[in-house]
């Protein structure tokens, strides 16, 4: 695989390889399993947080600032015979060195530096199950004289606020305070009400400092701090300001002597506690079972889905980096990222919602405790909040204010996408029946019922044409169409509504429950109908209607002529007879289409329009004013493969691929290993600029896209559903999977006889295997003929 200008893929060992510090953005990694955890970059930039970035933030930075990326986790070094020094992570000092790698893996980073033949490499992770992180140091003296070296680490503390961290700074300066006990630093608020901040290390220090004053110094910053120019810290307790996790290590190495040292930071309610319960963790023997341990737990989490396709890059997405994403937007949805702030945010609905059809065939018991608390955000007439916070589980509507209405027209339909995900992976249909309680009250009901005041709501929310009202926005959320008169509809959403229709219908009609089923269809058949006289455009669909009943989306338009969404969910939906499905699909590809993707609308706004809203205050080509939304493109991906155009849907697939970017990552500039939200399209002057990198839907649609309709082994109700639409020039390609607890070994070649076979017995269907016929004990080999 080509090397790029930062970095490489080490495959074998399942990590990205950065080379050069000075990456084009901060390149990071994510710590932590979804309760404890942090931003990491290539330089040790970055912050932690436990469970709430908002409200249980741990380790402050400062976004979009200079220096860049500061501050974060840091060691500085420093050479006592002659006092020099530098840092472990290349950033803050920024001295030169002879050796520099970031090694970023699953769950973990890995720093090593060489300056003046002393070696250190420097490990941060999160352990399983842990509200900790471990900073675990090795250092080495490859010199051949005895080395004097101090060692001072530095953690900039937060308050646990983080909006009032930063607006309400003579309040929080005043009542944050710092100690120092049984050699633990530890960092709360006078009144006491919140947990400590510890911060601790596996050797006794020689001093330390809580203070960020006195560790910094008057008029100097990070790369020059007092207390490592001087050669120790002044034991300083912070009584108010700002708090610093502080420690100077003094150590003799002879000549090729190494040695081990471990940070350990975290909260803990109870101080008294602290040392004894962290100490046992932070030996170096502990950490190192701890690492492994980590490990491990990634190695069984990817086992669940494996691939052997002819395309290597396919390959290493689908088995390592493309799950790794989806694990961590499921984690943070769109909350906490280097470009989104963790503070006024929060997790979004319809984003979690999303996040779960990445990752519920590896982790069946989280999706579902997500699900249940996505459906506790639901009012009792169906509609949802947009946004929620973790820790205290307040919801707002986002964005969402001013016009007649405050809802967006997709977020409550997105449970019915969800569920129905969770149902035909698992079979658990009891989790239709568990009762969950309204948003606005204590009432509760059915997780079924829920789903039928989805379907409710937007049947009450019809416009004049018969095509569901717009809301404040579907999810195209910059496209604010409502001025206050409320007639703005969205054939968009109308779509995805006929979508979860036939959801609803298929889950209906396998729970025995005719009648309702044909009331579904009932519904669809009526929706199909009037986007199909009113939104299709002659050679595509509209997008919208706007709040005076005018065309949004149309060929008689001089900007904003043709919407990629429309077109692709006119298919995801059955809403388009093959033709008009051919025709919007190939006429997409002629207007929307680039080297990197498919922007999201073309012409741009040209200027600020107050009858659009927020998407015309992008400039041309950027984010929704047809930039590349990569989310988007994975969308038209299905849709062209549903309509058996594999060839040209594998084309579109590999421009998204983030690891073809590698060898363009001066003109990308984010992280190749994993899929960005957001590309500059051809009608803007950086085209090809990639941003918001990490928490995306693309990461979840892209993995859909790739294993579900790709390769083709969707979950059914009844079993699994095999189908590939791979490109002509492939023969075979293997899969090895885990369903409902069993092992699959799925093979699939155009050389087999048609039909599916299984353990060497042919299945009556074409395309099912029934859950039933699986052994439980034993393999379960599956030979797949293709014919297309």
């Amino acid at each position: 695989m080509e090397k790029g200008n930062y970095g490489y893929f080490d495959d074998k060992l399942n990590e990205y390889v950065i080379t050069s510090p000075k990456t084009p953005t901060p390149w990071i990694n994510y710590l932590g399993g979804g309760d404890y955890g942090g931003i990491v970059s290539n330089t040790g930039g970055g912050y932690s947080f436990d469970r709430d970035p908002r409200y249980k933030r741990i380790l402050r930075y400062r976004y979009n600032s200079i220096p860049e990326d500061q501050p974060g986790r840091y060691i500085y070094i420093r050479d006592n015979d002659n006092q020099e020094y530098w840092s472990a992570t290349w950033q803050p000092v920024k001295a030169a060195y002879d050796h520099y790698q970031c090694r970023h893996g699953l769950g973990y980073t890995t720093i090593s530096h060489i300056r003046s033949e002393i070696a250190s490499e420097l490990t941060y992770f999160v352990p399983l199950d842990k509200k900790i992180e471990l900073w675990w140091l090795k250092l080495r003296n490859q010199s051949q004289r005895v080395r004097h070296i101090s060692l001072f680490s530095y953690a900039e503390f937060c308050f646990f606020d983080a909006a009032k961290d930063q607006q309400n700074v003579d309040w929080v300066q005043q009542i944050q305070q710092g100690s120092f006990e049984n050699g633990c630093i530890f960092w709360n608020a006078f009144m006491k009400t919140w947990e400590y901040i510890f911060f601790t290390a596996s050797i006794a220090p020689h001093s330390f400092d809580t203070s960020r004053d006195q560790f910094i110094g008057k008029y100097r910053d990070l790369a020059n701090p007092q207390a490592v120019e001087t050669g120790q810290c002044g034991n300083s307790i912070a009584h108010r300001g700002n708090g610093v996790g502080s420690f100077c290590h003094q150590f003799e190495l002879a000549p090729g002597a190494e040695i081990e040292l471990v940070y350990a930071l975290g909260t803990s309610p109870d101080k008294n506690e602290t040392p004894a319960m962290i100490q046992s963790l932070i030996a170096p023997a502990s950490v190192k079972n701890l690492f492994l341990q980590l490990k491990n737990y990634w190695n069984d989490y990817l086992a669940s889905f494996q691939v052997e396709t002819p395309d290597t890059c396919l390959n290493l997405m689908l088995n390592t980096w493309n799950p790794y994403q989806c694990k961590t937007t499921f984690n943070w949805s769109r909350f906490v990222s280097l470009y989104q702030l963790g503070i006024d945010r929060g997790m979004g609905l319809r984003d979690s919602a999303q996040d779960i059809l990445g990752i519920v065939h590896a982790i069946p018991v989280k999706a579902r405790e997500l699900l249940l608390k996505l459906i506790h955000c639901q009012f009792k007439d169906g509609h949802t909040y947009h946004l929620f916070y973790p820790l205290t589980g307040e919801g707002t509507m986002g964005e969402a204010q001013g016009g007649k209405y405050n809802w967006y027209s997709d977020d409550h339909l997105w449970l019915i996408e969800a569920v129905v995900s969770y149902l035909k992976e698992t079979g658990d249909f009891s989790l239709l029946t568990e009762k969950v309680t309204f948003a606005e009250s204590n009432q509760p009901a059915t997780v079924l019922c829920h789903l039928e005041q989805s379907i409710l709501f937007t049947k009450r929310h019809l416009g004049p044409h018969g095509i569901p009202l717009n809301g404040f926005a579907d999810w195209n959320d910059p496209l604010n169409l409502d001025r206050g008169k409320g007639k703005a509809e969205s054939v968009w959403t109308g779509m995805f509504f006929c979508r979860a229709l036939n959801l609803m219908a298929e889950l209906a009609a396998y729970l025995g429950k005719k009648a309702v089923a044909k009331g579904y269809q009932k519904l669809y058949a009526k929706i199909q109908s009037a986007i199909n006289q009113y939104g299709w455009d002659g050679d595509w669909y509209l997008q919208a209607f706007d709040d005076e009943g005018l065309k949004v989306g149309s060929k008689t338009s001089i900007e904003e002529q043709i919407f990629l969404n429309p077109q692709s969910w006119a298919v995801l939906s059955g809403v388009a007879d093959p033709l008009r499905a051919k025709t919007a699909l190939k006429k997409a590809v002629e207007l929307l289409d680039t080297d990197f993707g498919l922007v999201m609308l073309f012409p741009a706004y040209k200027e600020f329009r107050d009858d659009r809203g927020g998407i015309s205050t992008y400039p041309p080509g950027a984010k929704e004013n047809a930039g590349i939304f990569t989310h988007t493109n994975p969308w038209f991906i299905i849709a062209e493969l549903l309509s058996g155009n594999n060839d040209d849907a594998y084309r579109h697939y590999s421009k998204i691929i983030p690891i073809y970017k590698n060898a363009i990552a001066d003109r990308h500039e984010v992280e190749p290993y994993v899929y960005c939200q957001n590309i500059l399209g051809k009608e803007h002057p950086q085209y090809g600029l990639g941003r918001n990198s990490w928490l995306t839907g693309t990461a979840s649609w892209a993995y859909v896209a790739g294993t579900q309709y790709l390769l083709g082994i969707r979950p059914h109700y009844d079993g699994l559903w095999i189908e590939p639409h791979i490109p002509s020039d492939w023969k075979e390609f293997k899969v090895e999977r885990y369903f409902r607890g069993i092992k699959l070994t799925i093979s699939c070649s155009r050389s087999y006889p048609s039909g599916i076979y299984l353990n060497g017995v042919l299945l009556e269907s074409a395309n099912l295997v029934p859950f039933q016929k699986l052994n439980k004990e034993t393999p379960n080999f599956i030979e797949v003929g293709i014919s297309e």
